[in-house]
């Protein structure tokens, strides 16, 4: 593998209980033939953080943001400083995560394999219960919701060898391609947290670059999937500013009486858990002509690069929700064999 330039990013914020675990095995992993930048970029944290990575992990360059930017911001000021510095890939890494030795060897290898790809995913996996599955990539809903694929599944039971594509990759543990990038561009800074891999990724597609799991390439995941009702205003203003941007206009017109269904069914669901208000605000900001002139703004910019329709797009969006956290009778046994129907129909109609 001939020698590279890559840039590891971690963003960071109040980590303190984390810093051991994620930069104690990067300090340890393997990067053999690697070129290797390590850029943190911290979210104005409160405990310490900055101050310890210095002091215990001087080979880090720490970025002390002034600002909690989110994930979004916060990873866009370190992809900006490792183009200055000629990156030819940037991983990025969660701060509450452990590494293995060979996870960015594997990682790299996987982009060298094949230069049509933009992004691959590490193989994700639970801590402290290691033998569990976090992530084997992301699936995408065809509303626009994304989930972890094999959550909680036994590592043993999934393939854990074959680089194969996926819907998009999570941001837990991703390495993109920096032609890629600034082809399509980074994250959008206007989401702020969720979605913003999930809306890299689908750009990347439109453009002609595959999204891929590199199952060899694992990292352990301290991942809780987050009960704070706040999460809801960007979950869902985020996926409709997904769809509003990446989709053609024929195929949202296609699925508008599917997505007005849907939403009477999830405003129903938000009173009865209790997180209606983050609906109401929702519907707010789409209300205000500032956000149309960013959607289209953002259209336009797609336009230029996209070199593939929705049929296409769209070939590994799923019908169906199964994430075990949020996935219920009801779900399972109604809401999925109706919107597999759904989609069944919208993929002919708009082929």
């Amino acid at each position: 593998m001939p020698n590279k330039k890559v840039a590891v990013i971690i963003v960071s914020y109040n980590a303190d209980r984390f810093i051991a675990d994620c930069f104690g095995s990067l300090g340890r992993a393997n990067h053999e033939g690697i070129d290797l930048q390590t850029i943190v970029i911290d979210n104005a944290s409160k405990d310490g953080t900055v101050e310890r990575i210095r002091r215990e992990y001087p080979w880090a360059t720490v970025v002390a943001n002034p600002n909690n930017d989110g994930f979004a911001g916060g990873n866009n000021i370190g992809m900006r400083l490792a183009f200055e510095h000629g990156a030819d890939y940037v991983y990025l890494l969660n701060h509450d995560t452990e590494v293995t030795p060979g996870f960015l060897i594997e990682a790299v290898r996987a982009m060298e394999a094949d230069p049509a790809i933009g992004a691959a995913q590490s193989l994700l996996l639970l801590s402290p219960e290691k033998e569990k599955v976090n992530s084997t990539g992301n699936a995408l809903h065809f509303l626009g919701l994304g989930y972890c694929m094999d959550y909680r599944r036994p590592a043993s039971a999934v393939d854990c060898q074959s680089v194969r594509e996926i819907a998009y990759a999570s941001g837990a543990g991703v390495i993109y391609r920096v032609a890629a990038l600034r082809q399509v561009g980074l994250f959008d800074e206007d989401f702020f947290m969720y979605h913003e891999d999930l809306d890299l990724c689908w750009r990347m597609r439109l453009a002609g670059w595959k999204n891929v799991i590199a199952p060899r390439s694992v990292v352990y995941h301290k991942y809780e999937f987050s009960k704070s009702i706040a999460k809801y205003y960007f979950m869902e203003r985020n996926r409709y500013i997904v769809l509003l941007k990446n989709m053609q206009w024929r195929t949202l017109a296609v699925l508008a009486p599917f997505l007005a269904a849907s939403e009477v069914a999830l405003f129903v669901a938000s009173v009865g858990g209790g997180w209606w208000r983050q609906k109401i605000k929702v519907y707010r900001h789409f209300l205000t002509a500032k956000a149309w002139r960013r959607i289209f703004e953002e259209r336009r910019r797609v336009a230029a690069f996209r070199k593939i329709g929705d049929r296409e797009a769209t070939r590994l969006f799923t019908p169906t929700i199964a994430f075990q956290d949020v996935t219920g009778p009801f779900t399972q046994y109604v809401a999925n064999p109706l919107m597999t129907a759904t989609w069944a129909l919208v993929r002919r109609l708009y082929a």
